[in-house]
């Protein structure tokens, strides 16, 4: 649900973006970002709430661009990177965020098996309450 979420927030709030697809990045096409997860934080007990209060998991951006072109998929990243870190006190999909908080910068993670598409990441921890079952 989570990277659901995330999902469709970008492509709503940011369309410039591209395709966004939830998981590992696909074969194709060229340009594209992939949603994933990662563990996260510890979740949040709340005095006097039976269960969990708030949890923070993590969320991953993985960022690809054209063959040989680097400027433009860091310049994605970015804006992926700024659109992410106005989530405060906001509710996606029934889910309501506290705050998303930038683990760091856009970088360069990694280049595909042919040398030509340059992938860049961003990682988040998501503050939110959990989502419905």
């Amino acid at each position: 649900m989570l990277r659901d979420e995330i999902a469709a927030y970008l492509a709503t709030v940011t369309p410039s973006l591209g395709l966004i697809k939830v998981g590992p990045l696909p074969a194709t096409p060229d340009v594209c970002i992939a949603v994933g997860g990662y563990g996260g934080a510890p979740p949040t007990h709340g005095f006097g709430i039976s269960g969990l209060q708030y949890e923070e998991p993590g969320v991953q951006l993985l960022v690809r661009g054209a063959p040989h072109d680097s400027v433009e998929p860091e310049a994605r990243a970015q804006r992926a990177y700024q659109a992410m870190a106005k989530i405060q006190g906001m509710t996606l999909s029934g889910t309501k965020y506290l705050m998303v908080r930038p683990q760091q910068s856009p970088m360069e993670l990694k280049r595909d098996d042919q040398d030509t598409r340059v992938v860049f990441d961003v990682n988040f921890l998501c503050e939110k309450e959990p989502s419905a079952a």
